[in-house]
């Protein structure tokens, strides 16, 4: 099936649902599957992915076991 007669399709059966369970089972497998960038490799990365990394690298901040660079060292290593 191609694409948009999938999203058709799919769009069509969400608004013949009336059951909040369902719904929310919906919108929370899109919320999971929320592609918001991606990494250096071309992969998608995911909201929750996301998330999890900022928070991840919040702790290793906090931890002191973040290595962190001013604007100025960036720019350094960049120009050399």
């Amino acid at each position: 099936m191609k694409t948009e007669t999938l999203k058709i399709n799919i769009t069509q059966r969400i608004l013949n649902i009336n059951d909040n369970k369902v719904l929310s089972k919906i919108a929370k497998l899109l919320d999971e599957e929320n592609i918001v960038g991606y990494d250096a490799d071309g992969n998608p990365i995911s909201e929750k992915e996301y998330t999890k990394d900022i928070h991840e690298a919040l702790h290793q901040l906090s931890q002191g076991k973040l290595e962190t660079y001013s604007s100025e060292e960036v720019r350094k290593k960049i120009l050399g």
